[in-house]
């Protein structure tokens, strides 16, 4: 399998990350200092109070920031696409995998079909109900909120990037027609219940069969493959 990664996307965003979180830090470091220094006999009390509920909503808003960058460009000892190319290893050079680099974020093309792929980073078990997805509640995700992946609305989420890929292969090439398959990836191996999904949600130890698999259902016609991979590659010489 071929692998093209916007390296410049994810080192601006690895920079983004590093300096939202340090930033986030310095700013609810300096509320709490400012909440705890401050007396209520101060002249000034509801101007440094009104400074230092400012700084807390800031410096919240910030390291947030900062962790959803640092999830999904900086994580070690791998990136949640990594981890998504590790579990397609295998697959032979007719499939090519895109990162940031068209018009939805994670674009697998091969023998098997054209796929938009969503990336889901938790550990916590997923109950995959139709198109209304959730995780049952868990204190442990409740006190890891600064570090954890909420699950969001990834079924949404994955037909929004198929729409974008759609209108943009539309436009490129009007005659072209193909059949685009949303997947939502879990980066762990957790706990998943599937209830009738409208959208495949595939863990790593699945991912492979899964494409292997429709590549026996339905396949992709070689000359649409190659247009496809014209297309995707004269963008990227063009960015």
């Amino acid at each position: 399998m071929r692998i093209f990664v916007n390296e410049k996307k994810v080192a601006f965003r690895k920079k983004i990350a590093n300096i939202a979180s340090l930033f986030g830090l310095a700013v609810l470091i300096l509320g709490m200092v400012i909440t705890l220094r401050t007396r209520p006999d101060n002249p000034r009390y509801g101007m440094w109070v009104s400074i230092a509920l400012a700084s807390l909503i800031v410096g919240f808003i910030a390291a947030q920031i900062g962790n959803y960058n640092l999830r999904r460009f900086a994580k070690r000892p791998l990136r949640p696409d990594q981890i998504l190319d590790k579990h397609l290893k295998g697959l032979d050079d007719k499939y090519e995998i895109y990162h940031w680099l068209l018009p939805a974020d994670h674009v697998l093309l091969g023998p098997a079909g054209l796929f938009v792929i969503v990336l889901r980073d938790t550990n916590d078990p997923v109950v995959a109900k139709g198109d209304k997805w959730r995780q049952p509640f868990s204190l442990r995700r409740l006190l890891g909120l600064f570090g954890a992946e909420g699950l969001g609305d990834p079924v949404g989420e994955a037909w929004s990037h198929v729409e974008k890929l759609r209108k943009w292969l539309q436009k490129e090439d009007p005659d072209l027609v193909v059949d685009i398959q949303p997947v939502v990836f879990f980066t762990q191996n957790i706990p998943l219940t599937r209830e009738n999904p409208t959208v495949p949600p595939v863990l790593p130890k699945e991912m492979k069969k899964f494409v292997r698999a429709r590549a026996k259902e339905k396949g992709l016609n070689d000359e649409i493959r190659r247009k496809l991979r014209d297309l995707f590659h004269r963008r990227i010489s063009e960015a």
